[in-house]
């Protein structure tokens, strides 16, 4: 199996993945969310949100804050590039929100 396979079998054996990472920010390996922002950026490059949002969330956690800051300024500038649906704007606005909050804290 290539990388990107294994990448996405470890994903998808994590039950509630997403909501891990959204929903209650308790993901246990932050690294492999990381990698799924970085896959979605590569194969998505200049229209994908969530591989921003991704990042932006690992990489807090990973206490890598600037990369985190500019993943988050990433998501302001596709997020006003495009037209949402009303569920995501619903999420992103959470999201953004936490974000901006935390990682504007002197120490995270």
């Amino acid at each position: 199996m290539d990388r990107d396979g294994e990448l996405l079998d470890k994903i998808t054996k994590i039950p509630d993945f997403f909501g891990s990472v959204f929903l209650r920010d308790d993901l246990e390996d932050w690294n492999l969310a990381k990698d799924l922002g970085d896959f979605l950026s590569r194969i998505l490059p200049d229209s994908d949100v969530m591989s921003h949002a991704l990042l932006t969330r690992a990489y807090r956690h990973l206490g890598k804050l600037d990369e985190a800051r500019e993943q988050l300024r990433e998501c302001h500038n596709r997020i006003s590039d495009r037209d949402l649906k009303l569920w995501e704007q619903d999420m992103f606005a959470k999201f953004l929100h936490e974000e901006q909050h935390l990682l504007s804290k002197p120490s995270v």
